[in-house]
């Protein structure tokens, strides 16, 4: 277990990776090792967008801990991003997503601006929450295009691999 000091803070970013099944998918189009991202709330939980909708989950449940890295409190703005977040809860996942990554990552010159309110996939969910805080992460691109790996780009160099238990 890992120590107070250690845990991720209120609005930090954490990244997913050791995908299995279909997650794989992301991970290959994506070219990264990262397949899903969330914020953190406390406690153990997270605000996330998950094929069952816009969720609070404890990571200690039945979908486990595999998150190996934290974007600790990106531009300050975690607390808003996560008030953002929260305000979200029972919002639709946007299943169809997942197909466009597959169709503009196979077809490369291929941008089917495709974005649907009210519906988000992980990264664009993240990525949305930080810019109604006010502090946009990447302010040169559409969230509805930002996939998880992405946030990868993110981490400081020496971040390290992290596990909560």
């Amino acid at each position: 277990m890992t120590t107070p000091s250690e845990m991720p803070q209120s609005g930090d970013v954490l990244l997913f990776a050791h995908a299995t099944s279909w997650n794989c998918v992301i991970t290959f189009l994506t070219r990264s090792r990262f397949y899903h991202v969330a914020i953190y709330a406390s406690d153990y939980h997270v605000v996330e967008a998950r094929p069952q909708g816009v969720v609070s989950r404890d990571l200690r449940g039945p979908q486990g801990t595999h998150f190996c890295a934290v974007l600790p409190n990106p531009s300050g703005k975690g607390p808003e991003a996560l008030f953002w977040a929260r305000s979200q809860i029972g919002a639709k996942y946007d299943r169809w997503d997942i197909g466009v990554i597959v169709l503009e990552h196979i077809f490369t010159h291929l941008h089917l601006n495709y974005a649907p309110p009210g519906r988000f996939s992980c990264g664009e969910f993240v990525a949305r929450a930080f810019e109604q805080a006010g502090a946009p992460l990447f302010p040169d691109r559409d969230a509805a295009d930002i996939v998880p790996g992405d946030f990868g780009r993110l981490l400081p160099l020496y971040a390290e691999p992290f596990n909560l238990v």
